[in-house]
């Protein structure tokens, strides 16, 4: 299963063979070439790596969408706690706006776990377009925590909410924040055209870092749903 994903990721990324997804990155030819034809295994990191180069999610390469988790039955009192977050928003790639939040009789409610860690701040926003769709299928609801930089800020390989102004009109996106050398950039993950190829360098994204068009990253994505039902007020 991994060794298969991992060379349709090659292609789709349009690398014609394994040694020239390897010349093309650096890699060692055998040691790729192995894992292509799963000769040997690959694990968490060299996943990363082949994720950042062929733009996929990790945890697709590893096949974890195909562990199954067997069903526990909880008492009343081991029930998992929940709580509601209003999604308010959505992101957009290319889509430009004079305010982000949607008015108040557009917001519906969605149901989520705790949060990671005691005190963070969240928020709630959909996923419009198709700039993420490879990992995130639009019309999904994105739960996502506050960056708070010195107490939560983003690391390499995470889904992040980006904000975006320019004058008067703001874009809300999700990306891919992706390491290279010393700079930072936001990769798309999307089968579309338009934008496949897109990466925009932020430099660092810490709390003085902006771009001359002002573009920060406010959120770390920790959960993606789909929902068939919208709570509204």
């Amino acid at each position: 299963m991994m060794a298969s994903r991992l060379r349709e990721a090659r292609n789709t990324a349009g690398f014609p063979s394994a040694a020239a997804a390897a010349a093309a990155r650096g890699w060692t030819p055998s040691t790729y070439t192995s894992h292509e034809n799963a000769t040997r295994g690959f694990g968490v990191d060299e996943a990363k790596k082949y994720a950042r180069a062929f733009r996929v999610n990790p945890g697709w390469l590893l096949a974890l969408d195909q562990i199954k988790v067997p069903e526990v039955q909880l008492l009343d009192s081991d029930a998992p706690v929940k709580e509601v977050l209003w999604v308010q928003g959505a992101v957009a790639a290319g889509v430009w706006r004079e305010q982000i939040a949607w008015p108040k009789d557009e917001w519906y409610q969605i149901e989520v776990g705790p949060p990671p860690r005691a005190g963070l701040e969240r928020f709630a926003v959909r996923m419009d377009g198709y700039s993420m769709d490879r990992t995130i299928p639009p019309g999904s609801n994105l739960e996502a925590i506050r960056v708070a930089f010195g107490e939560v800020s983003p690391q390499d390989g995470d889904l992040v909410i980006v904000e975006r102004r320019r004058h008067d009109l703001v874009e809300m996106t999700c990306k891919r924040l992706v390491q290279n050398g010393e700079m930072w950039e936001l990769h798309c993950e999307s089968t579309r055209a338009e934008f496949r190829d897109l990466v925009l360098p932020i430099g660092a994204p810490d709390a003085e870092a902006l771009t001359d068009d002002e573009t920060r990253v406010v959120g770390i994505v920790v959960n993606a749903q789909q929902s068939h039902f919208r709570r509204r007020i």
